[in-house]
């Protein structure tokens, strides 16, 4: 199967009416806002993100690390992803021997999507922010992973957020050592380092 099939016939199972699941595509849309919304109280704002983008800007970050406003579009497509693996998982994944471990990765990523606005951007701690994304990368990979043994197109779901998490963590070890953490009354652990790009 090529990489273009493959994407086709999982375009295909998104589609409303593709099969008779359990659990409705409009469930996984309500759960997804309900934990979008919860993410976003978490932040300490609901209507605007210009405080939480401002922050960012300031932290001392690497060469490599994404403008502000990437996270706004890496996530929303890194939870579809994720929310219809969850869907799969609940109705077609019954026969899966790693399905209840596939589950409960799931809770945790939910559980660390939902905290991460506290741990950053409320409590405005790098190192809290290290922890929580070196968690989500684990739980990324684990559950790319046990789906890629069962369920390779269930494994498509997990790829987005285990690419992503890898990637962002690079950037978390940097703000971590590079940047004072209020919240826990540390300074920076690391001196500056050299310029990498003249």
């Amino acid at each position: 199967m090529t990489l273009t099939t493959q994407l086709r016939s999982l375009l295909n199972d998104m589609r409303p009416g593709a099969s008779k699941p359990t659990v409705k595509w409009w469930h996984g849309a309500l759960f997804l806002g309900a934990v979008s919304v919860i993410g976003r109280i978490s932040t300490g704002s609901i209507k605007d993100n210009k405080e939480q983008d401002e922050f960012y800007e300031k932290e001392k970050t690497p060469p490599w690390s994404p403008p502000a406003w990437l996270f706004g579009v890496a996530w929303p497509l890194n939870n579809i992803a994720l929310t219809w693996g969850g869907l799969r998982l609940l109705n077609e994944g019954k026969t899966l021997k790693n399905r209840n471990a596939l589950l409960a990765l799931q809770g945790v990523h939910w559980l660390i999507f939902m905290t991460f606005g506290w741990a950053y951007f409320r409590k405005k701690s790098p190192v809290l922010a290290l922890a929580w994304t070196q968690a989500d990368t684990l739980v990324a990979l684990s559950s790319l992973t046990l789906a890629y043994r069962d369920d390779r197109k269930l494994a498509w779901a997990y790829l987005p957020l285990s690419l992503w998490t890898s990637f962002a963590s690079s950037v978390a070890w940097y703000q971590a050592l590079y940047n004072p953490d209020p919240y826990l009354e540390t300074e920076p652990l690391a001196e500056e380092l050299p310029e990498l790009v003249s």
